[in-house]
């Protein structure tokens, strides 16, 4: 009987843990050096799993402006862009199971690519 009890709670346990579990996602950008288009995307898509998606930035990227460029979606919703700094996070209202490219906009006033990352929750990618 305790052996029971035992194996129903640690068999509780593990469900809820996985259940409690966000997806987090790394999305490479690379930002061309003295590029004249204002924000660089991303190579994959990302979509919402919820009607929130959270967004941080990793290395590589300090400070820039962050937009959501709409792929495939069912709504026409209008995403402005959002300032974001290293060590913050932002929380985005977003159209769940649409499709969108992140978008950044640092200056590369250098001769090389950049590659910054930006770290996503929430969201499905695919690869084009």
């Amino acid at each position: 009987m305790k052996k029971t009890i035992l194996l129903s709670l640690c068999l509780l346990l593990l469900f809820s843990l996985t259940g409690c579990k966000e997806d987090i996602s790394r999305i490479k950008i690379t930002i061309s050096p003295k590029t004249t288009e204002k924000f660089s995307y991303s190579d994959c898509d990302i979509s919402p799993k919820r009607n929130t998606i959270t967004i941080s930035l990793s290395e590589g990227l300090d400070e820039c402006d962050i937009i959501l460029k709409p792929v495939q979606v069912q709504q026409e919703n209008a995403y402005e862009p959002v300032h974001l700094k290293q060590g913050e996070t932002i929380k985005l209202n977003v159209e769940k199971g649409a499709w969108f490219k992140i978008g950044v906009s640092p200056n590369n006033n250098t001769d090389e690519d950049i590659t910054g990352c930006v770290v996503v929750t929430n969201v499905g990618v695919r690869i084009e």
